[in-house]
């Protein structure tokens, strides 16, 4: 249980943990990771308790990452091939889908409809949970489409208005060490209803172990805004050449 701050008599959780098993049967949520292994750990498991509930999984990954998530799937005691058979599983590679609806750099919603909205609606089963981690938007943001992966994550908010589905995203935090991004990964959060950090953090087991990693993130945060303004200043006092 994690520790309490009281505030006016209020109690208050000390640096949450936050994880998709906290998650709502129709949330749309994003999962920052580091490693390959991590995030194919994590669909795997998300998707075993789906099946284990009857739930359908639908899984649009790199074929890197399927593969690790049928692995994964093993360990848990599940026959990924059975459950591609009775339909409770389903397979996409998430390149192959994107080219179903991306017409000139950009997801075209028209399209979307009719292949991946076509998928969700032909799959969803009165009463039962529909479960599904979709890395296509990851894969345009690694393209540097990061306007068409903002849009695509619209399409798929548009298409919970339709149909009662968890989403998991995933997005690299290395998509987002390059200059020039500032904002863009904010932009991304807005888009899911809940964040969750990369591993670094959301491993950390101790609200101690926690605040101190939050502590050391702020600290590098203000360092490097101050080397940045250093870096700025030099350049505008750098005199012009003759």
């Amino acid at each position: 249980m994690l520790w309490k701050e009281f505030d006016n008599g209020k109690a208050t959780n000390i640096a949450p943990l936050s994880d998709w098993t906290n998650m709502k049967r129709t949330d749309h949520f994003v999962q920052f990771y580091e490693s390959d292994g991590f995030i194919a750990d994590s669909v795997a498991e998300y998707f075993f308790h789906g099946l284990e509930s009857d739930s359908t999984c639908i899984c649009v990954a790199t074929k890197e990452h399927t593969e690790g998530i049928l692995n994964g799937l093993k360990r848990f005691g599940i026959d990924p091939h059975k459950a591609v058979e009775s339909g409770l599983l389903i397979v996409h590679e998430a390149s192959e889908m994107l080219t179903k609806f991306m017409r000139d750099g950009a997801p075209d919603p028209e399209l979307f409809k009719a292949s991946v909205g076509e998928l969700v609606r032909t799959t969803t089963r009165a009463n039962q949970p529909l479960r599904i981690f979709g890395e296509m938007v990851a894969v345009l943001w690694n393209e540097g489409k990061h306007n068409a992966a903002l849009s695509l994550e619209e399409l798929w908010n548009d298409l919970r208005e339709e149909h009662d589905f968890s989403l998991f995203c995933a997005y690299p935090l290395k998509c987002f060490e390059q200059a020039g991004l500032n904002g863009q990964m904010e932009k991304v959060c807005h888009q899911h209803t809940k964040t969750i950090p990369a591993e670094s953090y959301s491993l950390l087991t101790t609200p101690d172990e926690r605040l101190r990693a939050i502590a050391y993130l702020q600290q590098r945060t203000a360092q490097l805004a101050a080397e940045i303004a250093e870096l700025e200043a030099r350049i505008a006092n750098r005199p012009s050449p003759a």
